[in-house]
């Protein structure tokens, strides 16, 4: 599998990684269907789709990116992020079609997002997780993430279904 990740920069790529994110949610809910409430509470449809919108201003360069991996021109799969007030960079919608999993698509995903932001002069990447997408931690874990406790001023019930992660960015990563 040849994969080229690039940042996203025509309305085809954004539109690409929309449909990637919508993916994302169907995934879940099908995947998890026990948790239908749960996950259609954190995506409510309507305001999902107003984050999707936003998607090139909230990881626009400099201060954040929208990565996307794509084989012969499919897109395979995406991940984004932005900087926060204490300077460091969040990891946001991380995601890997079905076709392409087990194929290291995640982890080149991961691994391009974490040289971006060190470029970018990021020191300090921070992510959090569903509780229940066992094999996304593995990934960051193998990463070097390591879990930490949520940030002041989350709300519990957040607190309750995510894992909170953290990783340097100093040194390189390999996946």
């Amino acid at each position: 599998m040849t994969v080229t990740i690039s940042l996203v920069s025509s309305e085809e790529d954004i539109e690409a990684v929309r449909q990637l994110c919508r993916d994302f949610v169907a995934w879940q809910l099908d995947e998890f269907p026990e948790l239908r409430q749960e996950i259609l509470t954190y995506f409510e449809p309507s305001r999902w789709e107003e984050t999707l919108a936003a998607l090139p201003r909230l990881h626009a360069r400099p201060q954040g990116a929208i990565l996307l991996a794509r084989e012969a021109g499919t897109p395979l799969g995406c991940v984004m992020y932005s900087g926060l007030e204490d300077g460091s960079a969040e990891a946001k919608r991380l995601f890997v079609s079905t076709q392409a999993r087990g194929k290291g698509v995640g982890g080149a995903l991961v691994k391009a997002m974490l040289e971006h932001a060190r470029a970018d002069g990021y020191s300090v990447m921070v992510l959090d997780t569903a509780r229940f997408l066992t094999a996304a931690q593995r990934l960051y874990h193998l990463a070097g993430f390591v879990d930490v406790q949520p940030p002041a001023g989350v709300p519990a019930p957040l607190r309750d279904v995510a894992i909170f992660m953290r990783k340097e960015l100093q040194g390189s990563y390999s996946p």
